[in-house]
């Protein structure tokens, strides 16, 4: 069970907070102040600590940024009476993950512990599926992707992934960052979703109080800071962003992600253009599953071995029906796919039996007219984005009317 440490001088305090994180699913554990703290987070290593600034002797601000020291994946969470500015961005600058405000709300409380948890599982996936491996398979799109991001590695110029949920984005950034070259000390990876923090912590965070620059700069300094679903943003703060980013002194590399077809958005006028120029100049596809189905055989092994079930294989017909099926949700459904079908097959052999009905009813397969009609609208977003928007170029290139 995951654990909570609460970290207050005040034990109706203690008892309030019990109350709202028990039913979530956590075990709670307690310290009175700060060398409490440390000594009980030493020894249970909880997987978040929700923690009071005023405190004596040692304060929250000095608590998180001994925690950080001993664990610099440690997950903080602050807590203060004090509304003031400057102790929610000290608290940001020693890399705690929220800050709360008293007296919040209990769904404030309960959504900074969601957040907290996605944090945690995303991690846990980036350690399982390793690095490498998001760029397996030999197909003409893995090939391509490969050398894109070999190209990305060796550039300074921020990159845009663009690319089908479940995907994994994310990984794809890692990747790029762990492969720059002629980094004999590699900086930190720090990622933030615009979908999950919002748009008021993005741009506290991101921006900072003078738009010069916030806590996730100085988190990510001399690394990368990985921004995905980049078009969440508000057009304001793509335009102050698009500033930050032309105008700081940094050593940070900058990837952004993306699902939409950010071209449209700066067409319909929802996406800014200057910062979508900015950010786009190196601009990754990522394929979906259903570009590289002939990978799918190794992926498949891959995330076997990640279960530590290397010794389960999987059968001709189960494996063409995997390589067949549309995968609506990428690497994320063929993940969840693989895992409970080799949870419940019989001699370590994966059958047609064993997969999810959805994969094995062939009448939800589409027409060829639909699969046609599918692959040419993708088709056509993809020369548009080659195109940086220019309709006119993309409808020369296809042979057809602009806006066809």
């Amino acid at each position: 069970m995951q654990s909570i440490l609460i970290v207050d001088d005040m034990e109706s305090i203690h008892e309030m907070l019990d109350a709202v994180v028990q039913p979530l699913g956590y075990a709670t554990l307690f310290a009175h102040n700060g060398d409490e703290a440390i000594a009980t987070f030493e020894k249970e290593r909880p997987d978040i600590v929700l923690t009071d600034i005023i405190m004596e002797p040692m304060d929250g601000l000095e608590l998180a940024k001994k925690l950080k020291a001993i664990d610099p994946e440690a997950i903080v969470i602050m807590m203060s009476g004090q509304a003031d500015e400057e102790n929610a961005l000290s608290s940001l600058k020693l890399g705690a993950f929220d800050f709360l405000t008293k007296p919040f709300k209990v769904d404030q409380l309960i959504a900074a512990i969601s957040r907290a948890a996605a944090l945690q599982k995303a991690k846990l996936q980036d350690n399982e599926e390793g690095g490498e491996d998001s760029l397996l398979g030999d197909s003409p799109a893995a090939e391509k992707l490969k050398q894109a991001v070999s190209r990305a590695a060796n550039s300074a110029t921020p990159v845009l992934l663009c690319g089908e949920n479940g995907t994994r984005r994310q990984r794809i950034a890692s990747v790029i960052h762990k492969s720059r070259v002629s980094e004999a000390d590699e900086g930190p990876f720090i990622s933030v979703d615009c979908n999950e923090l919002g748009e008021d912590k993005i741009r506290e965070q991101l921006l900072g109080p003078d738009s010069e620059g916030g806590a996730l700069l100085e988190q990510a300094e001399g690394g990368t800071l990985f921004i995905a679903n980049v078009e969440a943003l508000s057009i304001e703060t793509q335009r102050d962003a698009d500033k930050l980013i032309r105008d700081i002194k940094t050593q940070t590399r900058f990837i952004f992600s993306t699902s939409e077809n950010l071209e449209s958005s700066v067409e319909s006028g929802a996406f800014d253009d200057s910062f979508y120029y900015r950010i786009s100049n190196l601009s990754i596809e990522i394929p979906s599953l259903r570009d590289q189905s002939e990978d799918i055989p190794l992926i498949a092994k891959s995330i076997l071995a990640s279960l530590e079930m290397e010794s389960v294989s999987i059968s001709d017909q189960a494996r063409a029906l995997l390589q067949n099926y549309r995968w609506a949700g990428n690497y994320t459904e063929l993940k969840e796919a693989i895992e409970a079908a080799a949870m419940q097959c019989s001699d370590d052999t994966i059958n047609p039996d064993d997969l999810p009905e959805k994969i094995r009813d062939l009448t939800s397969w589409s027409s060829l007219a639909d699969h046609i009609e599918e692959a040419t609208r993708e088709y056509k977003k993809r020369v548009l984005r080659a195109c940086h928007g220019d309709s006119e170029k993309a409808a020369s290139i296809l042979g057809c009317e602009p806006g066809d």
